[in-house]
């Protein structure tokens, strides 16, 4: 069976199928006699004994990982009898229960459709929807990194089952970083009802029965990429930079991003746009379901990065871990992005002008180095923007970056990318508000972390922001999707 499964696997990148690795070899596997492939479970049953697809497959490289960092995968075939371990792996949605050598309490929950990638349940073990990813995100899969909230290196799952108390249900983080909590308590000048005060600031994302049950959940690895199969994806030197026109429209409704390495960052897209699209990734799924990283799933995650020695100061000061203007230490070649901001001299400040942002009109692809830079007028001519006017009198002008989704090392933390700086990212979490004659007022939805044009330790990877509209969209805006385990 053996033989047969990897010969399928040959022919499977030489078709022009449009399902997926796992799905196909399955399927294909199903059609031989005496075979039984059950596609949802990723299993098949040979000779009354049920068999994972990686078992069949030999799995050489995921079990040859595995054992390199000192982890044993537990499947139905040697699972303890009567253990949590066969009583979960007997679900549809469990593929596989990865543990620690040393220490066993440590375990991640491999979801059906997902494969092992590299990492520890204490390290950050990262999981891809594509059979053969691995660390460099070669095969293009989806990638996740399992955040654990239990075993010997887990944290508290920041919700509790009756929703949490307090400060919208986050006391204990809340009074940890409230320096760095920038929540607006009225409506913001620029917005109808300008003043009126914002209550019920709360999070109907997160899911507590599913992080009780699994030990944890898994985080999206990377920002959320524009999907390849658009006309406004790019990837190479000189490809257009798309605004607000096609990645805010309600075309995207039906489509789902990517979680991938060295794309585009999906920018220009609102809080509700971005909510619909992260539940599309799995919608079809009977093992994981797919949501917009609630507040819930941030600030554990935060939690986690904060326990390592290593990174303890992360909440309070991000300087050093993400593309933000004032971290120029990130030298790579990737996809990026420039943009200018035209910035008030005292001249300006006198007559009252306000900052403005010139968005690139182009992607670039090659040597950067991240950090904002100061546009002379003796190299202007190198930069190219939608708007490429200058007023010397009332403004400074800078040059501040916009990367590809995880092309630098520097910002990745326990194997997770750029959740501080590069994009602010939006979360389920929302604030509504009555105006004075008792209709309903804007609603806002809240920001996480930094971006390109934020300073490291104003705007940390703990950072909240209040005050912008569920339907409002930026060059900044991004977001990030995360997994539950049915």
């Amino acid at each position: 069976m053996q033989t047969e499964a990897l010969g399928i696997m040959s022919e499977y990148y030489g078709s022009a199928t449009d399902m997926q690795e796992d799905e196909y070899i399955l399927t294909e596997l199903g059609k031989k006699d005496g075979i039984t492939a059950n596609i949802a479970k990723g299993t098949v049953t040979y000779k009354n004994k049920e068999y994972t697809l990686s078992e069949i497959t030999g799995g050489t490289e995921e079990k040859q990982t595995l054992e390199k960092n000192n982890l044993e995968e537990i499947t139905l075939a040697n699972a303890e009898k009567g253990s949590l371990e066969e009583t979960l792996l007997k679900e549809q949605s469990v593929r596989a229960v990865i543990t620690e050598k040393e220490d066993k309490t440590n375990k991640a929950v491999i979801p059906t459709g997902f494969y092992y990638v590299t990492g520890t349940p204490s390290t950050g073990l990262v999981i891809s929807d594509k059979m053969g990813d691995d660390d460099s995100n070669s095969q293009k899969g989806n990638q996740f990194v399992w955040i654990p909230c239990s075993g010997t290196n887990g944290i508290t799952y920041e919700k509790t089952d009756d929703n949490g108390a307090g400060n919208h249900g986050l006391a204990s983080y809340w009074e940890e970083y409230k320096s760095k909590q920038w929540y607006y308590t009225t409506v913001p000048s620029g917005y109808e009802n300008a003043g009126q005060t914002i209550t019920d600031w709360s999070d109907n994302g997160g899911n507590y029965a599913s992080v009780t049950k699994y030990g944890g959940f898994y985080i999206g690895r990377y920002e959320a990429g524009v999907p390849r199969d658009t006309d406004f994806y790019a990837d190479s030197e000189g490809a257009t930079y798309e605004r607000e026109g096609k990645k805010n429209a309600s075309a995207v409704l039906s489509m789902s991003p990517i979680v991938q390495k060295n794309t585009q960052s999906w920018n220009y897209i609102s809080q509700e746009k971005a909510k619909k699209v992260s539940e599309n990734m799995y919608k079809a799924s009977t093992s994981v379901t797919s949501n917009l990283v609630d507040s819930y799933a941030w600030d554990t995650a935060v939690k986690w990065m904060a326990s390592d020695s290593k990174y303890s100061g992360i909440g309070m000061d991000s300087s050093n871990y993400g593309n933000y203007y004032n971290n120029n230490k990130i030298a790579i070649n990737t996809l990026y992005a420039e943009h200018r901001l035209g910035s008030r001299n005292a001249t300006g400040a006198a007559n009252n002008k306000s900052d403005y942002w010139t968005i690139a009109t182009k992607y670039k692809k090659g040597n950067i180095t991240s950090g904002y830079v100061s546009l002379s007028a003796s190299i202007r001519d190198q930069y190219e923007f939608a708007l490429n006017s200058y007023d010397d009198t009332n403004y400074n002008y800078y040059i501040y970056k916009e990367l590809a989704t995880g092309a630098a090392d520097e910002t990745k933390v326990k194997n997770i990318y750029d959740m501080a700086g590069n994009m602010w990212e939006w979360t389920t979490e929302t604030g509504n508000h009555t105006t004075a004659n008792g209709s309903s007022g804007t609603t806002f939805a809240v920001l996480r972390g930094g971006s390109f044009s934020s300073y490291g330790s104003n705007y940390p990877v703990s950072h909240r922001h209040g005050g912008d509209s569920t339907t409002g969209y930026n060059f900044n805006f991004g977001f990030r999707p995360v997994l539950y385990i049915r």
